[in-house]
Order: C-alpha cells, then structure tokens, then sequence
C-alpha cells in the first residue's frame, strides 16, 4: 500500500511526482460489484456476499492458481499452489461473514473448499485486482 501526503516534490533540480494511492478507485470497484446506488460500502452480510458472489462468478477467469497457505520459500510455491475451478454459492452452502465466499480447490487428486480471503495469487494474475478488492472489503466493512 503507498502512503503519499506530497504529490510533487523536488530533489536535486529533477521534479518527482509521486501518484496518491487509489483507495478511492478500489471503493468504486467494490460499489459496482456491490450494486451500491450510495457512497456509503454495504457491510457484509447475507445479501451483499451473495451480490459479491454473482460478481466475481461473471468476472474471474476460471480456473485459476492460487496458494493456501502463502508460500514462503522457492518449495513452498510448488508444494502450496492448488488450482481454484469454482466458486461456491454462500446462499446454498458455506459462506458467512467470517470467512466469506467459498471456493472449490483442486490438488492433485484431491478437493478442498476453502474461503475465497485465505487463498494467494501469484503477482502476476490476471484476477489479482478482483481477489484484492473482494479482500479489502470483506475485512474492512464486517
């Protein structure tokens, strides 16, 4: 996360802009796959799990990598990584406002479900932004 109080700054002759984080744009991301008419976040809770469910289920790119737990080591990346092939309605099965959306983990041989919030991206996926959206809200407006 960038924390920035200056815009522009000077140093050494050469003009440094630096960009103020864009909390702002995440909160509107998060309104739209909310439905939200108002400024105000809804909290979460039963409607609003289910409203963010239909979201990312027309949004994520289906099957996606993901770890659980976060690797911390070059082995854990491998021995961590599961594939995640769908999400699970928190109206009809699990889902609550502790641990959200729940999702359908595929290792090897093996299914697991596991909260949606628990699970990492490598840097570079393409639902990165959704995933970190859906976090940032699920953990900030309980």
């Amino acid at each position: 996360m960038a924390i920035s109080t200056e815009t522009k700054a000077t140093w050494n002759q050469a003009r440094i802009v630096v960009a103020p984080h864009r909390q702002a744009d995440q909160k509107q991301r998060i309104r739209i796959a909310l439905g939200a008419k108002n400024e105000r976040l809804p909290t979460v809770g039963e409607k609003a799990l289910s409203r963010y469910y239909r979201y990312l289920s027309a949004n994520l790119v289906l099957p996606f990598a993901a770890h659980f737990p976060k690797p911390t080591t070059a082995e854990e990346q491998t021995e961590f990584c599961c594939t995640v092939v769908s999400l699970i309605d928190p109206t009809k099965y699990l889902g609550d406002g502790f641990d959200g959306i729940f999702c359908k983990t595929r290792k090897g041989e093996y299914e697991l479900n596991l909260p949606l919030i628990d699970l990492y991206l490598p840097e570079n996926s393409r639902n990165g932004q959704l995933i970190e959206d859906y976090w940032f809200w699920l953990w900030n407006w309980r």
